[in-house]
């Protein structure tokens, strides 16, 4: 599941709002300065299907060559999988040396970190988890 170079690796939830790119920008970085390898990790809902998997994968690859048309400069493994977003990404992240996710702007529990992802992968990931916010938006009000 991992790419190539050795055991240490970042780990990258997107979905493609622009804190998860933030996130992408913060994660390449991190591999970069750590020498390690990148899973970018995109979620679908609902069960496994085929075609929805293959979409995922095209988007993973257009998102990543639109926001680095020169390559990443780091073993990138493109990861596709179903399920609940939060339990998906601390398992993948397990063995990980980081964990990098976007804050949502807004959450159905009310959490002020926004999000419902965050609080889980910050109550049960093995690793240090960072979270980003794209910081060029300008906030409402």
């Amino acid at each position: 599941m991992h790419a190539v170079t050795g055991s240490r690796r970042v780990v990258a939830g997107v979905d493609g709002s622009p804190n998860s790119i933030a996130a992408l920008h913060r994660a390449v970085a991190e591999a970069r300065r750590r020498l390690a390898d990148l899973d970018v990790v995109l979620i679908l809902p609902g069960t496994p299907d085929p075609v929805a998997y293959a979409a995922g994968l095209e988007s993973l690859t257009r998102l990543l060559a639109r926001e680095y048309p020169g390559g990443l400069g780091v073993p990138v493994q493109r990861v596709v999988e179903h399920g609940d977003p939060a339990r998906v990404l601390v398992r993948l992240a397990t063995g990980a040396d980081l964990l990098v996710l976007g804050a949502r702007a807004n959450s159905r529990a009310g959490n002020p970190l926004g999000g419902d992802v965050v609080p889980v992968c910050l109550d049960w990931a093995s690793c240090p988890l960072v979270i980003c916010a794209n910081h060029g938006e300008r906030a409402a009000g």
